[in-house]
């Protein structure tokens, strides 16, 4: 009987086997191994660029960044200390991180990185943002602290130190730590980066909710400081050498030249309420990220959330809309839960800033244009980036304001890639 022609893996043949290595498939080399990736042959190292200590009130500090390879991100460690008080200090509610009323990052050639922001808005970017470093509670962070705390705000803390918070906030640069997109070249030592830090204009008492630090201050003014610190990526070796042969060193981060924005702009259309129609300014790249955040006409106050009633002032449905056509109709209810759900911030709504896995009154982060797929699971649409350019219309049409609305403020992450492959791998 003859032996049957192969037909598939596993079915007879009436080849011999290998009688030695070298007619087997054991013997074949290795297809030539492509370059290290960046980010394994560098080293993400950290760098301490400032100590500003007994910061004024309403005072500005400008620093240079030192050079280094390329940066990824800063980090503040903010320290606001009180002692001897006998006062029942209370927080007003975007406190403490309203200690900076506006921080900025800008490139050598004066282009805002990270337009002119508030503290309060910074904390936002680190809770709901989803790119390097960000994504995290501040406010649950180990080092955290804030006396009265969140949770007990509401009385007020007599305690000497009451008034003290330690706290850190991520400046974002770096759009993902996979590859490194959107880390910036950072060697040119006649070329710098400059972060600018201006405290709050006052430490004492207020009644405006974005501006006071306080409601009942401390007895004796806090003293305020900030350690600054980068993160950047090493310039990696051209070639790892081992036993086995050489392979090449990608030298630089994925897609460099790749610039990750924070953009910030108002709308007081809102005021008063109504169904406006807003129209953002903010476009012309790609947009990972929008956060909202509504102020109503009670000092600056963020709008007011009331568990199983809802917002006072907030849009029943929020519709927006890209060149006249709606993409997006968020039910008040179902925006609220589906952010909770996806940050797994599931205690509830606080209009006190700093209370550990609560999402934030009157703010409503967009997560839904978010690069999901860096993330440790996948909640929603991935890969849902929103390409824009100069005559793109991005609105908001149709939704009604509540009558104390004030302003609304908007939040824009945007990704200047230098190639849709970069942007995409």
């Amino acid at each position: 009987m003859a032996t049957p022609t192969s037909t598939g893996i596993g079915a007879p043949g009436n080849a011999p086997a290998p009688a030695n290595l070298s007619r087997s498939p054991m013997s074949a080399q290795p297809a030539q191994a492509q370059a290290i990736p960046f980010t394994r042959g560098s080293t993400l190292a950290t760098m301490k660029d400032a100590t500003l200590s007994s910061l004024a009130a309403g005072s500005t500090t400008q620093v240079q960044l030192q050079t280094n390879a390329f940066l990824e991100s800063l980090i503040l460690d903010i320290s606001i200390v009180a002692a001897g008080n006998s006062a029942t200090v209370k927080w007003q509610a975007d406190a403490p991180f309203n200690i900076i009323s506006q921080i900025k990052l800008d490139d050598p050639a004066g282009q805002s990185i990270v337009a002119p922001i508030t503290g309060f808005q910074l904390y936002v970017l680190n809770k709901y943002l989803n790119d390097t470093d960000c994504g995290f509670d501040p406010a649950r962070d180990s080092g955290f602290s804030m006396l009265p705390t969140a949770a007990n705000n509401s009385t007020g803390s007599s305690a000497a130190t009451a008034g003290s918070a330690y706290f850190r906030l991520v400046v974002p640069v770096e759009y993902r730590r996979r590859d490194a997109l959107g880390a910036l070249n950072n060697s040119a030592a006649n070329q710098r980066y400059l972060l600018t830090i201006t405290t709050a204009a006052s430490y004492g008492a207020g009644t405006d909710t974005a501006n006071n630090v306080y409601s009942t201050a401390p007895t004796a003014t806090p003293t305020v400081g900030i350690n600054i610190y980068q993160q950047y990526w090493t310039a990696p070796p051209a070639v790892i050498t081992t036993s086995a042969g050489s392979a090449m060193v990608q030298a630089t981060p994925a897609g460099l030249g790749t610039v990750a924005f924070v953009r910030y702009e108002r709308h007081n259309e809102v005021s008063g309420g109504g169904s406006p129609q807003i129209q953002l300014n903010n476009v012309g790249d790609y947009i990972s990220d929008i956060v909202w955040t509504l102020r109503t006409s009670s000092n600056n106050a963020r709008d007011t959330y009331t568990a199983g009633t809802g917002y006072s002032n907030w849009p029943t449905e929020f519709d927006f809309w890209e060149n006249d056509f709606q993409v997006h109709a968020l039910s008040q209810n179902d925006w609220v839960r589906w952010a909770s759900r996806f940050f797994n911030y599931t205690s509830g709504v606080s209009a006190q800033a700093g209370n550990p896995g609560y999402l934030d009154a009157g703010v409503f982060p967009m997560f839904q244009f978010s690069s999901l797929f860096d993330k440790g699971y996948n909640f929603g649409p991935a890969n849902q980036l929103l390409p824009t350019d100069a005559t793109t219309k991005l609105q908001v049409r149709g939704s009604t304001w509540g009558s104390s609305s004030s302003y609304l403020e908007v939040l824009t992450r945007m990704i200047r890639p230098v190639s849709g492959a970069a942007l995409f791998a």
